[in-house]
């Protein structure tokens, strides 16, 4: 999925919804894909990335451990657990009623800051796009940066050139 595609499909899986649970459960599967987008980079076969059946939680993991602190900060790494841990609350828990509170927080956290009144419907839904936005955007750009640095990789390899002619170097 290129950035062209995230962002189309967050705006019409994100922006068409009225309905806080429906736009959380969608903006976390939309930055599922984006995390998988990453780690196709370096699972180069979609089909055996889908063999591993990881959760979200363990393709957050499999990214670390393969590249290491090359991928998002502190922050944003514990900003994508949290909302994990909120999606699997709601997901999983049938009388979790304080995932407002913890979504209008961590939605602020990704923002980076508060509006005035969060109280509002109509804010609530926009501070939690933005952070979707803002999450799926650098995802989206950590993967072009791993796919750059193939390239380089790929371009720097003497193994990966064409042989020149026999006699011609």
């Amino acid at each position: 999925m290129d950035s062209d595609d995230l962002f189309s499909c967050l705006e019409r899986h994100l922006r068409t919804k009225d309905d806080i649970e429906m736009m959380l459960l969608k903006g976390h599967l939309i930055l599922e894909q984006a995390l998988n987008k990453i780690l196709l980079c370096y699972i180069e076969n979609e089909e055996e990335l889908s063999k591993l059946n990881l959760m979200f939680s363990k393709k957050l993991d499999l990214l670390i451990a393969l590249s290491g602190k090359g991928y998002g900060s502190d922050q944003e790494i514990s900003q994508l657990r949290e909302i994990n841990r909120i999606r699997n609350k709601l997901a999983h828990q049938l009388d979790f009623d304080g995932f407002h509170s913890d979504l209008k927080r961590w939605a602020c956290q990704v923002v980076g800051y508060t509006p005035k009144s969060i109280n509002r419907k109509q804010t609530y839904r926009n501070t939690l796009m933005r952070a979707f936005y803002l999450l799926a955007g650098m995802l989206s750009g950590m993967a072009k940066g791993r796919m750059a640095a193939l390239r380089g990789e790929r371009s720097d390899n003497p193994f990966t050139q064409p042989l020149s002619p026999a006699g011609k170097e």
